[in-house]
This record gives C-alpha cells, structure tokens and sequence, in this order.
C-alpha cells in the first residue's frame, strides 16, 4: 500500500453483490466527468462478466505488487482486487477519486488514505436476490452466501446510499455526499 496524504478525496463505493455499484459507478462517470473513476484489477478473466476491469493472472498480480504498481490491493471471495497506484497522482492534483472497494479492505485503505469517503450502497435482501440470480454467475448456495454477508453492518463513519428505486435518486445520493466531503477537504 503506497499510502497518501494529497488534497483529494478517495471515494469508496462498497456493499453486497447485486447492490448495483457497479452501475452507480459508471453512471457517476458519466453525469462527472471532473470525477476519475479507477479501473480496478482483478484476477479473473476479462471474459468472466461482471465489471470493466484490468484482468491479470496470479503471477501478474504478485509481480505488480513486487513492483509497487498498486495503490492498495485485497483478496476477497477467491480472486484478488487492486486499484493502480495512478491515484496517488490524482489525488495529489486535488481530483476525486472513486473506486469500487472491499469492506473488510477498508481499515488498511483508511489507514493510508486519511481523505477516505466510505459510501456503502444498500437494498432490500429480495432485491439483491432478484439481482444476484438474473446475473447467472453463481449457484444458489453461492447466492445464499453473499446474501449473508450482505447483512454485515457499515463500517464506522460510512454513509448509506439507498439503492431501492432509480438509478437516478442513488447517484444524487451518491453526488451530494462527495460534494459535502469537499467542502471538509
């Protein structure tokens, strides 16, 4: 972990599987385009569906670490999750930075990060349900287990962004959060 003390704000979107952060995310790209949306790399392949991400092998994944190519990376759910450490230049350029996090990663990022925001998506467990299974990816019992860790409570200090209706009243949740953070920055 690179650690970071810039004039930015680092902006972690985090929640269950099927909360939609994903497209919160890219939606909020769209609407800001003053807001850097870091690509996340993943070890699994490009092909696997899911979210735009930078795919690499185990082997490739080690090696960038070694090189000290991220900004933070975590395990979660048998792959492996970094956030290139281009961040840190943005961020020492007084950019918003938002990337799709981990909650279990979060106290080594805050840690590093002290201008971390925390957002934690939320919805009913029927809608992640409904979400989860239209997606086609997991087995029930794979579903069953994410939807029991959807239960975990919020991390300290994170704000809720309700996804239980529009696209559109979950990123003005989700913008006016980052625009009260800026005003603290």
């Amino acid at each position: 972990m690179s650690g970071h003390r810039g004039r930015g704000l680092l902006v972690a979107i985090v929640g269950p599987s099927g909360v939609g952060k994903d497209t919160l995310i890219a939606a909020l790209g769209k609407v800001r385009p003053d807001i850097i949306i870091a690509r996340r790399v993943i070890t699994r392949p490009a092909d696997a569906g899911g979210e735009d991400h930078i795919a690499v092998t185990e082997a490739q994944f080690d090696a960038q670490v070694a090189m000290g190519r991220y900004a933070f990376h975590w395990g979660a759910h048998r792959l492996r999750y970094a956030v290139p450490a281009s961040v840190d230049a943005n961020l020492a350029a007084g950019k918003v930075v938002v990337f799709n996090g981990s909650r279990k990663a979060l106290p080594q990022i805050a840690a590093a990060y002290p201008q971390l925001l925390v957002l934690m998506v939320s919805a009913p467990i029927e809608v992640l349900a409904t979400r989860l299974a239209a997606r086609r990816r997991e087995s029930a019992r794979e579903i069953a287990a994410r939807l029991k860790r959807a239960e975990l409570a919020a991390p300290p200090g994170t704000q809720i962004i309700v996804n239980d209706s529009t696209l559109d009243a979950a990123l003005a949740q989700i913008e006016s959060a980052i625009d009260r953070a800026l005003e603290d920055v």
